[in-house]
């Protein structure tokens, strides 16, 4: 069984969302997308310990901002009938499909479709039915009226808006959650509820705190203490011969008798009870062995405080899994959502790809390549490590437009024909760590080259006067002419800002594949095509700059790139304009070099360097 689809309506980052979910889903995007906000609203339904019992009393600061900004403004609002005022509500429904025979008994009672394939879990968080919702926007109004009668109207209009918001109440205290099973309003049953869990490891998880047994709510005492008492009875038993031993300790002997005399000298003579003392072991419950057990690791075993975060971080993963993976043991749960936030925390690339490259085993049927039903793995990341050691089909990329937060998986769209494998195969090979960022970003520059790569985030401060970086722009070099596989991906559904700059290429054979790439993706808002005026890239460069700073710029390059024939021709050109088709035949062979010594002297000064047109545009585009 496994979580199929998931509706978020109005909690934080979410206003509107819809996201479909795999036995193994990896969630990625930019910081600040709802990657965790997601997460915690799985465990809103599914979540058993304390800490998600008290969650699911929410907070003002849950409901989805804008919203909330929605109701005030239309409290205050007075042209609208208050009747006509709805409450926001907080609704999370998660869609089950896929069950075995042993879960069926547990969500048959949640069935939500004619053919009885799926089930829905619904939480809601919404006013109480006690809750007299007109008296209180009667009241919040009063309250507007006896605001300006005391402060005048005048006073009020010129509140910022931001305070007359603030001026409106939010009655938190009259709300109150219920999760509902089914198509219905009916109340999910709490003992089939609790057959199905959700284990969340946090991206601040306390990895060495964890794997202490020291107290009942530390992960490694939850997982020791999962198994039946009797199962450990032998180490009781292994303490009954303590009690002899303290009896017989020559040290404890001279601490009682120095006890018993001091005893004697204070005690009152009429005071009829002995004075003799005595030690006595309390042999421990079960749960107080357990919690003076903590974990080692290694060849050389040291205490999980000396260990490196990023070991104890593997081992804490480790630990949740084994304990997930352990059907055997007490109260095991029919099905268990993980959610596991950046497993790359504290682990350098190799490490990070090696957990990439193994972590579907973890959930697959031992030796088959079938998921397991019990168990839903939902991994969020920003490691473009993670990223691309991870099957495409099963990650998927949250993003931002316009009408809020949406998702889409990387390889939707692209069919099961010819053509589409050989896409996917294309993307898989070159979708490495490095080009996987535009998965991070908001708007994405592809280029032909290293040339390009190296050039255009100077060209993009100077149109903009900011870095890349700043903008979420990432630069994508797609080595060649393979920009329709990475554009595929944007026309598919990752609606993001696209550049792609390429040549014109005129004077060779592909001469058309610009026209046909520009043409091909016209019809595409989110996808811009800029073209070379000249044959190549490096000629355009020149053609813009052939006077002024921009050519004192050149030439210092030219210098840079060729010594002594650059030198010479500096000499032979005097004061003429550069010639283009001569300024690159010298660079021809040495475009790369070019490139960088270019982009070392714009880095140092770029006054008066003129960008090419097609590259200035493109910038303006994306802005």
């Amino acid at each position: 069984m496994y979580i199929s689809n998931l509706e978020i309506k109005n909690y934080r980052t979410f206003k509107e969302f819809s996201i479909k979910l795999k036995p193994l889903t990896l969630i990625i995007g930019e910081n600040n997308i709802g990657k965790s906000n997601l997460l915690d609203s799985i465990g809103l339904i599914f979540g058993q310990d304390i800490s998600f019992f008290k969650r699911r009393v929410l907070e003002v600061s849950d409901f989805n901002y804008d919203v909330l900004v929605n109701f005030k403004k239309q409290v205050l609002d007075f042209s609208i009938p208050i009747d006509k005022i709805e409450f926001p509500e907080i609704s999370i429904e998660a869609t089950l499909s896929d069950w075995n025979d042993d879960q069926e008994a547990v969500i048959s009672d949640w069935f939500s479709n004619v053919t009885f394939t799926e089930a829905t879990l619904r939480y809601v968080f919404a006013p109480s039915s006690k809750f007299d919702r007109l008296d209180e926007l009667k009241q919040q109004r009063k309250f507007i009226e006896d605001y300006k009668k005391e402060h005048t109207s005048e006073v009020f209009d010129a509140l910022l808006e931001t305070a007359k918001l603030d001026l409106i109440n939010f009655p938190i205290s009259k709300y109150h959650y219920n999760i509902f099973g089914g198509s219905s309003d009916t109340l999910a049953n709490t003992y089939h509820l609790n057959q199905l869990k959700f284990e969340l490891l946090d991206a601040l998880r306390d990895a060495c705190s964890e794997l202490v047994a020291s107290h009942n709510s530390k992960l490694l005492f939850r997982i020791l203490n999962s198994k039946e008492e009797n199962e450990y009875q032998d180490l009781k038993g292994q303490l009954v011969g303590l009690q002899k031993a303290i009896n017989e300790n020559k040290s404890l002997q001279e601490i009682k008798q120095g006890i018993s005399t001091q005893l004697d000298k204070i005690s009152l003579k009429t005071d009829d009870t002995s004075n003799l003392v005595d030690l006595i072991f309390t042999l421990p419950d079960v749960s107080d062995l357990l919690k003076k057990i903590s974990l080692i690791y290694g060849d050389n075993p040291i205490k999980i405080e000396r260990n490196g975060t990023g070991r104890n971080n593997l081992l804490f993963i480790s630990l949740v899994l084994s304990y997930i993976e352990d059907v055997t043991r007490a109260q095991s749960a029919y099905f268990r959502v993980v959610g596991l936030e950046e497993p790359e925390s504290h682990l350098h690339p190799n490490l990070q790809d090696h957990l990439a490259h193994n972590i579907e085993s973890l959930i697959k049927v031992t030796g088959q390549k079938e998921f397991r039903k019990d168990i839903q793995l939902l991994i969020t990341s920003h490691s473009t490590h993670i990223t691309t050691k991870i099957d495409f089909e099963n990650t998927v990329v949250l993003y931002e437009t316009d009408n809020g937060i949406v998702s889409h998986y990387i390889l939707d769209g692209f069919g099961d024909t010819a053509l589409g494998k050989k896409q996917i195969k294309y993307l898989n090979k070159y979708l490495d760590a490095v080009n996987a960022n535009l998965f991070y970003s908001r708007k994405i520059i592809l280029v032909e080259g290293i040339s390009e790569k190296l050039l255009v985030p100077i060209f993009f401060k100077i149109i903009t006067n900011h870095s890349t970086e700043k903008s979420s722009c990432c630069v994508i070099n797609v080595n060649g002419l393979a920009f329709s596989y990475f554009l595929e991906i944007i026309k598919n559904g990752f609606f993001q800002k696209c550049l792609v700059l390429t040549d014109s290429d005129t004077d060779t054979k592909t001469k058309d594949r610009a026209d046909s790439l520009a043409t091909k993706y016209a019809s595409v808002q989110q996808i811009k095509v800029g073209i070379t005026q000249q044959t190549t890239f490096e000629k355009d460069l020149i053609s813009f700059n052939q006077t002024g700073e921009g050519r004192a710029i050149l030439l210092k390059v030219i210098k840079d790139v060729r010594p002594n024939s650059g030198k010479a021709y500096c000499e032979n050109l005097g004061t003429k304009a550069i010639v283009i088709d001569e300024y690159f035949a010298l660079v021809e062979e040495y475009k790369s070099e070019f490139a960088y010594s270019l982009m070392l002297h714009l880095e140092e000064d770029s006054k008066g360097f003129t960008v090419p047109t097609y590259i200035s545009d493109g910038i303006k585009f994306l802005a």
